[in-house]
């Protein structure tokens, strides 16, 4: 993870160790999620995990070979399709913050099926709790930019999203200055 997160501040043009630093990385916050998904008589009224982007910096996704995780990519929605003993690392809302939109995080979500079980575990890695997180200064081109996030505490950010249902980048969205 922390290598991830360094090779993304480094294209960014930050010190290798921003993101560690600004997000308080030592004193992370890591939430697994257990997901089981099974045969649905019906999948076309049911929905796994509603459309929603993560919260985090990172989510490192380990998956059975049932395809049912699905992206959204140029307004539709597209199969990704697991790549047997691997993980799937997405960018979360808090790299997109930190990187002033640079990065964007995710928007995902996870579908049922009528013939097989799929299982997935989720391994969200979040700044530090108390961590108030904000672009970059140095992405802000001298004042050039307009600041596109507020800064907000990851855990005012983690319960804004929970108290609200899954509804895309809604939480994103809430922080966006405006006029961006």
């Amino acid at each position: 993870m922390k290598e991830i997160v360094r090779g993304i501040s480094e294209s960014l043009g930050l010190e290798d160790k921003y993101i560690e630093k600004a997000s308080n990385l030592e004193n992370c916050l890591q939430i697994m999620i257990a997901n089981l998904y099974p045969p649905c008589p019906q999948p076309e009224l049911a929905m796994g995990l509603p459309a929603h982007s993560d919260h985090g910096l990172l989510t490192l996704l380990i998956q059975n070979d049932t395809v049912g995780l699905q992206v959204l990519h140029k307004d539709k929605w597209v199969n990704i399709h697991p790549i047997p003993n691997s993980f799937l690392a997405n960018i979360g809302d808090h790299i997109e913050i930190l990187s002033h939109g640079k990065y964007k995080s995710v928007l995902h979500q996870a579908v049922v099926n009528d013939r097989d079980v799929r299982i997935s575990i989720a391994l969200a890695h979040g700044p530090a709790a108390d961590a108030a997180v904000s672009p970059a200064p140095m992405l802000l081109e001298d004042g050039q930019n307009p600041l596109a996030y507020q800064a907000m505490k990851y855990k005012e950010y983690v319960e804004l999203q929970q108290s609200n249902k899954l509804d895309g980048k809604s939480c994103l969205e809430h922080i966006r200055n405006r006029g961006i």
